[in-house]
């Protein structure tokens, strides 16, 4: 799986993010990867970040979108500020909310951000 980096913009007011999707988001049909810049006036916490890549990708609103850093979970209440400059993010999307986290990744729609090393 490829991986990509976060980086700052403009001052901190926008990160700018790369990401890559195993499976073309329903916005993207054909592109599993692109740039998305955030703006962080407007996310302030994880999941506003989450609603984001939701709304911009057009995922349905009963997907469940799961963020990590190194394995590690991202609280939905988290400030946005935990993503920093070059961290390696995984998303996992799984297609409605009575799914279960072990779902086999076919039927998810992964995503990963990567801190360069």
């Amino acid at each position: 799986m490829v991986c990509f980096g976060v980086m700052a913009v403009h001052g901190n007011k926008y990160i700018r993010l790369r990401l890559l999707f195993d499976y073309p988001p329903p916005a993207a049909v054909g592109c599993r990867m692109c740039w998305l810049l955030v703006d962080l006036n407007t996310c302030r916490v994880v999941a506003d970040l989450e609603s984001i890549i939701r709304e911009k990708f057009e995922f349905s609103r009963s997907s469940i979108l799961s963020l990590f850093i190194e394995e590690c979970y991202l609280p939905h209440t988290e400030s946005i500020y935990v993503v920093r400059d070059n961290d390696n993010v995984r998303n996992l999307t799984f297609p409605h909310r009575s799914s279960k986290p072990d779902m086999p990744s076919s039927l998810g729609v992964p995503l990963r951000l990567q801190r360069s090393t």
